[in-house]
């Protein structure tokens, strides 16, 4: 993850272009990464070896890593659902830019809820000719499911470039006795608090400004099968930067003006100015070897404390 934003939007947003148009890119949004969806959804006895369910298999291959340059986390509210594919929608068609919706791409962990009871949960029929389960097995299996979603979407929002936070009226409320600002979702607070946790990488590591190709492959959002309850959790967003629609729409003029090699330097130029600069420079000090080697470290599993001062020292030093 390279930056965070926190926007605030509604479904009346001049850039919608009303009614009839955010229907449509509705379906954009939902539809634009179908190509990476998972193309199957294997039946759980194909991961079964000598009558141990290998955990590890069916996270890879029901909840792969995809390739997205944005990250978008809502609420699991269907008008929210609606208003996250029609952002991603315009997002889409306006920079070409591919943004990760998890309902939309891991949208059958329910699926594979209900395979896991099957097996497990020793599932009978009940004398109304419905389906009976047993309690501790059914909490056990879906810790384990949920597991699988969380950590499959940690490594997105490591992955990816941008994270978007739309922020809605059930996204985020503000307590009125604490004046704090709460979810309900246990979801949401994941992903909040990966945002904070989660390796800050620098935008070199997104980049390649050394080529002339302006084909841009993306790097790689939100698991939003949450139950509204009484229970709360208390989140910061002072780590996300403020995105508004004036900014989305002076971004988009930005483009529109001007060529850019990578839409979202547009962008940054706007919320953070410099950094694109400072990227570039980098470009300039260092040789492809260099820069090679730093996009690896960075993106590698692990990096100890040494190795991460080491690694910021140069950075700093060779564009002074």
């Amino acid at each position: 993850m390279y930056i965070g934003f926190n926007l605030q939007l509604d479904k009346n947003a001049d850039i919608f272009g009303g009614s009839s148009n955010y229907e449509r890119l509705q379906e954009v949004g939902k539809n634009h990464l179908n190509d990476q969806r998972a193309s199957f959804e294997q039946m759980l006895e194909s991961y079964v070896v000598d009558d141990i369910i290998d955990g590890t298999k069916i996270q890879d291959e029901w909840f792969p890593q995809i390739e997205a340059d944005i990250f978008i986390s809502h609420s699991g509210k269907n008008s929210d659902v609606e208003l996250t594919n029609a952002l991603a929608g315009w997002l889409h068609e306006t920079f070409r830019l591919r943004c990760f919706i998890d309902a939309n791409v891991w949208g059958y962990s329910k699926t594979l809820l209900e395979q896991m009871n099957s097996k497990l949960s020793n599932k009978r029929r009940d004398s109304d000719g419905g389906y009976l389960y047993d309690h501790e097995s059914c909490n056990q299996v879906s810790q384990h499911v949920n597991m699988m979603l969380s950590i499959a979407l940690q490594k997105m929002i490591d992955k990816v470039e941008t994270i978007i936070l739309l922020n809605t009226d059930n996204v985020v409320r503000v307590c009125s006795n604490t004046k704090m600002e709460k979810t309900y979702s246990p979801w949401i607070y994941a992903e909040i608090s990966c945002t904070q946790f989660v390796r800050k990488k620098p935008l070199l590591v997104y980049r390649n400004y050394s080529t002339i190709s302006k084909e841009y492959t993306g790097v790689t959002e939100s698991v939003q099968f949450a139950i509204h309850s009484a229970i709360s959790y208390t989140v910061s967003l002072k780590h996300l930067k403020t995105l508004s629609e004036d900014d989305l729409n002076e971004w988009k003029y930005r483009c529109d003006s001007k060529e850019y090699e990578y839409q979202m330097d547009a962008l940054y130029d706007i919320i953070c100015p410099g950094e694109v600069e400072k990227t570039k420079k980098l470009f300039d000090a260092l040789a492809p070897q260099q820069i090679g080697a730093l996009q690896h470290v960075y993106l590698a599993d692990s990096m100890t404390s040494e190795e991460w001062e080491n690694i910021e020292y140069v950075l700093e030093t060779s564009i002074l």
